[in-house]
């Protein structure tokens, strides 16, 4: 099977496994390889400057659905706490990349937050554009080297890295670690709300036990808690395993008397090689004035996408925007 036709049934499995419900809205970003993070001191935000062009590059743009608040372009963690992967938001979600066709080079002396877990973690700026070797089958955006990168643990697990003073973080707790109390009972609310998610196709996985990978609690708004969580559903059949994947945002409440109510979600079930994972890589508003957005990676096979979820209204979310996949 050649490399485009490989790639192209994949992106379409990736495509058709998304399932949205309800009148949500969610920011989902999956691309990469990477985590989250907070705010920088200075909250004034810089006019984002434009995508520079590709002259003869024959790489699909189209006006972006990405939050330019946010910035032109973001990084994502490479194979060292000093080298990054730098994602162009402005390219096509269907386009097929190759990384020697996006000029990174004009982004040499950009500075840029590194956050992970949701807090700032550091900063580091572009120095030098690296040469990307990787399998013919294989695609991924361009890496540059950075510098100013602190060598302490902290700094070596950044996740993703907006250009410095576009975000205002916000904290949030994962489920795994809260205490074992507050754990169980956010895992009691997340399978009650995956309970009653609508659209549920799969025969075989109904009545099963919903498992929670992934969960985190944030502030919306004062007086408003949200929740992003993924949860899963596994059929351990020899011949013919079955797995489902629930991505879900809740909000709650005075209104709703402290429990969750569903604000967006997303199914897919399949197998193994097509049911994606994702992880949250920053939650923030990207301007004082916007509401909040989640950035997050969705690992597919050996790929990634990433998305953008934001929210556009009291348990209204929507995704806004996805990034090409990348891997093999």
């Amino acid at each position: 099977m050649s490399r485009g036709i490989a790639r192209g049934a994949l992106r379409r499995k990736v495509i058709d496994a998304v399932r949205v419900t309800g009148s949500a809205a969610l920011l989902l970003v999956a691309a990469g390889c990477d985590k989250p993070a907070p705010p920088p001191a200075n909250d004034t935000m810089t006019v984002a400057p434009s995508l520079p062009s590709v002259p003869d590059s024959g790489v699909a743009t189209v006006e972006m659905p990405w939050d330019s608040a946010a910035g032109p372009v973001f990084i994502t963690s490479g194979p060292n706490a000093s080298t990054a992967s730098i994602v162009f938001p402005a390219v096509a979600s269907d386009t097929e990349i190759e990384s020697g066709r996006l000029d990174a080079s004009p982004y040499i002396g950009t500075s840029f937050d590194l956050f992970s877990n949701g807090r700032l973690v550091g900063d580091g700026m572009v120095s030098a554009v690296v040469p990307l070797e990787a399998p013919e089958e294989c695609s991924g955006w361009p890496l540059v080297q950075l510098s100013g990168v602190r060598d302490d643990s902290a700094s070596r697990a950044w996740a993703v890295g907006l250009v410095r003073g576009r975000a205002l973080a916000i904290p949030y707790d994962s489920i795994s670690g809260l205490s074992s109390a507050d754990s169980s009972r956010l895992a009691i609310d997340i399978a009650r709300i995956a309970s009653s998610v609508p659209g549920d196709t799969v025969a075989e996985l109904r009545g099963l036990p919903y498992q929670v990978r992934r969960a985190y609690r944030f502030p919306v708004a004062p007086g408003v808690d949200g929740l992003i969580a993924e949860v899963w559903r596994t059929l351990n059949q020899e011949a013919n395993p079955k797995q489902e994947h629930l991505l879900l945002v809740a909000e709650r409440d005075s209104m709703t008397r402290g429990r969750f109510d569903i604000a967006y979600t997303e199914r897919a079930a399949g197998g193994e090689e097509t049911l994606e994972s994702s992880e949250v890589m920053v939650i923030a508003r990207f301007a004082p004035t916007h509401d909040v957005s989640v950035l997050l990676a969705r690992y597919v096979g050996d790929g990634v996408i990433y998305g953008l979820l934001e929210r556009t209204a009291g348990r209204r979310w929507r995704l806004r925007w996805t990034s090409p996949y990348v891997g093999c």
